[in-house]
């Protein structure tokens, strides 16, 4: 009876905030061992009524945690869709406490799934059209949160957010967006694309290509390595990505950038690479063979770092088959076409 009961109460604790959920969980599961313990005392067969005062404790902690979530994601659209409220808050600004509230409840609840849907369904994706054209960069990177999460790994809220043009709306913006707001813009750039090839199609139409391939030299660690993530998925599932990204010499800037030292990017980087030279295309050959990139002795250098015996084994991995799939008998080519250092 009580382990049920337990189940029951975990279950509906999920809906509500995580300070009062543990509180209130903390008493109900005191009060469930309470009383199985009396239960399963020796010679006990028969249960015992229970008392008044447990009854309504129990029916004031149910009542508690019991949370209606369609009405807190209608309360947060109905804020974020306030025109007049998110055009008043300018550059630097805080945000507002209702603001911030109806975010952090918004984050709280569409990593499910099917609230995901449901917030799609309430109108929720209203809020992104006003929200992304306020100049609060702090407004916006919290609308790419809210984004990111409701269409990762969410086939309907990715073809929703393809069908309401948001990835053009990102693709725009992750050419003038700074840091922490980069960050997040490619998050959910990275979210709506990965495992959807229709948005990843778009996102190579629409020129993200070149985009991306910019951002590898991003000021901003974070932007830096969402950046790098999402270039390594391209140019790992999708053949016309990979084309343009050689033809963009991402090789180039992919060595730049490993020779800067070594990061949270580096594992990315060398996917990049790994992922480019898969299939030896010639062009991606002679542009990693140029000598002066010197990119041969720049990976032998990387693996001299004593760290990635242990605890950067990918990275190893990574630098040992570019190497052997690159430079294998095969001397350095000098390049003699300016078109391939381009």
């Amino acid at each position: 009876m009580w382990v049920g009961t337990v189940a029951i109460l975990l279950q509906v604790g999920q809906e509500v905030s995580r300070l009062e959920r543990a509180t209130k969980l903390m008493g109900l599961l005191r009060f469930a061992m309470e009383a199985t313990k009396a239960e399963d005392a020796p010679g006990n067969s028969e249960f015992s009524p229970m008392d008044e005062e447990r009854r309504k404790f129990l029916e004031d902690a149910l009542k508690s945690l019991t949370v209606n979530v369609a009405e807190v994601l209608q309360s947060s659209i109905k804020v974020l869709t306030d025109t007049e409220k998110i055009r008043s808050i300018q550059l630097g600004e805080p945000l507002p406490s209702d603001v911030e509230t109806a975010f952090d409840n918004l984050l709280d609840y569409i990593d499910d799934i099917d609230i995901a849907n449901d917030f799609y369904k309430m109108g929720g994706f209203a809020i992104f059209p006003v929200c992304y054209g306020s100049e609060n960069d702090e407004l916006r990177s919290r609308a790419s949160s809210v984004l990111a999460e409701a269409c990762q790994n969410n086939p309907h809220c990715q073809r929703r957010a393809l069908d309401c043009g948001l990835l053009n709306v990102l693709i725009h913006l992750v050419q003038s967006e700074r840091g922490h707001a980069l960050a997040k813009c490619l998050y959910a750039i990275s979210c709506i694309c990965r495992e959807y090839e229709p948005a990843a199609r778009e996102l190579v139409w629409q020129g993200g290509v070149a985009a991306l391939a910019a951002l590898l030299r991003a000021p901003e660690p974070a932007a830096r390595t969402r950046a790098a993530f999402l270039v390594r998925h391209l140019a790992h599932h999708y053949s016309d990505a990979k084309e343009q990204f050689i033809q963009n010499n991402v090789v180039e800037t992919v060595v730049e950038q490993i020779k800067s030292g070594r990061d949270d990017t580096t594992e990315h980087l060398l996917g990049i690479l790994l992922a480019l030279v898969e299939g030896l295309d010639p062009t991606v050959l002679q542009q990693c063979r140029n000598p002066r990139l010197n990119l041969k002795k720049v990976l032998e250098d990387h693996l001299k770092h004593p760290e990635l015996e242990e605890s950067y084994i990918e990275e190893k991995e990574y630098c040992q088959e570019i190497l052997q799939q690159v430079f294998k008998d095969c001397p350095p080519i000098e390049v003699v076409d300016d078109e391939v250092t381009r």
